[in-house]
């Protein structure tokens, strides 16, 4: 292994790399095909337990250098939804950081994986959470190797690590909004390039959606001395191109941009089996095929059924509920959640919303019953999947700028009880 690894960092380009692992596999696979399953179980293992919080907490706690290649691996192997594993790994790389710090312990894994936290977009969410931490350690180790540059020792980090780019992003923090009032106004302006200081503002590329930002993305600007007509009204002038584009992009179905930036986000609402062709010769552009034509329209009915059907859950969450039933529920709003919110621009409340986050408290208080009655919690149950949904869907909201921020502070508040409540369960390793 550690000769193809020799032979593999030889080749500069990914394409190289790739093909000469390829070929290397093959053969192995062919010529020692008892070694070739070892591995592949392995490698399978290895990221199972990498996406079960249990086996993370077992292995760091008592650390040891092979723990801490283990928390390596891990970063590398977390699954972007998997909410509680990522938690997990949250607290144990934060005492491992401040122990590097503090005593010097495992300093050379410790830069690695700083560095491996910089370069993986995947991992941004700790970045964010643990900037200030890795910021030190890599201070540190410039610090070392200035040290070993001026006594011509040699630089063993050299050509090897570099710093962790700076996230483009700005780290939400509610302590930094003092403000209390609605966020309509900051809808308006061009959130892509800059948003305002006391502006809540979340990526949400650390979770595997990095093609679009959350919130709009204002491609044209309207003047009042210029209102667009009724007649002419599209998502573009409503400042709904952003949103819409990321729920295409969730949807699959991105090649249509086209035709969804030439209508209303009421007549988008409208879309059926019955008229899309009427909006289609409208748009008199393009091409869109039946079976495309057929997801449209289903997606458009769940956008359209969505109010009615948080009113139902809102009655159906003042019942008792099933794993399952919850399960599903969870999963219902983690889609949703990824579907456009009207901007003032289309409605004049914010009643959708305060839908949303009536729905939340009340599938907290149905998991805080479920997990009362819990004596370990397994990651892969029914009750560890809507956690992990339910942190998800927290996710999708605070990084929409459509919520008020007593909205988002409200959301935050609901999913660090709920990680309280979590950490607080015993662990069963058996």
């Amino acid at each position: 292994m550690k000769q193809l690894a020799t032979t593999l960092m030889q080749y500069k380009s990914f394409k190289e790399r790739q093909e000469c692992l390829s070929e290397s596999l093959d053969h192995l696979s062919f010529e020692y095909p008892d070694i070739y399953t070892i591995l592949y179980r392995e490698i399978k293992r290895r990221e199972l337990e990498s996406n079960d919080p249990n086996k993370i907490t077992k292995w760091l706690r008592n650390p040891t250098q092979t723990s801490y290649i283990k928390l390596h691996q891990s970063l590398m192997m977390v699954k972007n939804n998997n909410m509680m594993a990522k938690e997990e790994l949250m607290y144990n790389l934060k005492n491992m950081l401040n122990q590097t710090i503090e005593n010097g312990d495992n300093f050379e894994i410790a830069v690695k994986i700083c560095h491996l936290i910089g370069k993986s977009a995947n991992l941004k969410i700790f970045q964010e959470n643990l900037k200030h931490l890795i910021r030190k350690v890599n201070k540190l180790n410039n610090a070392q190797n200035h040290i070993k540059k001026e006594t011509s020792t040699e630089n063993i980090w050299k050509n090897n690590y570099k710093n962790p780019q700076i996230d483009p992003f700005q780290r939400f923090s509610f302590q930094s909004a003092q403000q209390h009032s609605r966020v309509w106004k900051n809808v308006l302006q061009p959130t892509n390039i800059k948003s305002a200081h006391v502006q809540p503002h979340f990526s949400m590329e650390c979770y595997g959606y990095d093609h679009l930002e959350m919130i709009a993305n204002v491609n044209s600007v309207t003047t009042l001395s210029n209102p667009p007509t009724l007649i002419n009204l599209t998502i573009i002038n409503q400042e709904m191109d952003g949103a819409v584009a990321k729920w295409l992009h969730y949807l699959k179905l991105h090649k249509y941009q086209w035709f969804f930036n030439c209508l209303s986000y009421f007549e988008i609402l409208s879309i059926d089996e019955d008229n899309i062709d009427g909006f289609i010769v409208k748009v008199n552009t393009n091409f869109i095929t039946k079976g495309a034509q057929k997801k449209i329209c289903i997606s458009t009915k769940a956008l359209r059924d969505r109010s009615q059907k948080l009113n139902d859950l809102l009655l159906t969450l003042d019942l008792e509920v099933t794993p399952n039933e919850l399960c599903e529920i969870m999963t219902y709003m983690r889609d949703i959640l990824h579907y456009p919110i009207p901007n003032k621009n289309c409605v004049v409340d914010d009643q959708l919303q305060q839908d949303i986050v009536l729905v939340m408290k009340k599938l907290l208080n149905q998991l805080l019953e479920k997990l009362s009655m819990t004596h370990y919690l397994v990651a892969q149950s029914l009750v560890g999947t809507s956690i992990n949904k339910y942190l998800e869907s927290a996710l999708l909201i605070i990084g929409n700028q459509t919520f008020t921020k007593q909205q988002i502070d409200t959301t935050l508040m609901f999913a660090e009880t709920l990680k309280y409540s979590v950490h607080r369960i015993p662990r069963n390793f058996n």
